[in-house]
């Protein structure tokens, strides 16, 4: 019985090197750098965003092939005009296809964009807002079918 005991905490200890050499040697993405100033501010663009009462308009869906995406921006319910608005979209499973656009105001606080999407899959789409007081972004999952 004790040879199966110390065998099992040798196992044990090799197991938790092993685990810590391959975490050390392989340690990229596994801690972000400077979490803490960009929680901080996460936090203070999410105050920001309710402060001047952001709201964002998004598209019901999105189909394979070409889209004309709108989003329309209002704070206070009055138009967000002048930002600079870009659109991420990108497949959850594949980069091959990612792509980021300048969107284009058409109307006071509505922005379009023009997007092709070559296949199915759930997709990411992140919109990312410049305006005078606020520097934000928001995030969407779409199923393409």
């Amino acid at each position: 019985m004790k040879p199966f005991i110390i065998g099992l905490y040798a196992v044990f200890i090799f197991a938790m090197i092993s685990g810590l050499t391959i975490a050390y040697r392989n340690a990229e993405g596994l801690v972000e750098p400077d979490y803490y100033l960009k929680q901080n501010d996460w936090f203070r663009q999410k105050g920001e965003e309710k402060r001047i009462g952001l709201d964002i308009e998004k598209p019901a869906s999105i189909r394979q092939g070409s889209n004309e995406l709108t989003f329309v921006l209002t704070e206070q319910g009055k138009p967000l005009s002048h930002a600079d608005v870009k659109l991420f979209v990108g497949n959850v499973s594949n980069k091959e296809h990612d792509h980021t656009i300048a969107m284009r105001e058409t109307a006071p606080g509505t922005y379009t964009a023009q997007v092709s999407v070559p296949g199915k899959g759930k997709l990411l789409v992140r919109l990312d807002l410049a305006a005078p007081k606020l520097k934000t972004s928001r995030s969407w999952f779409y199923e393409v079918n």
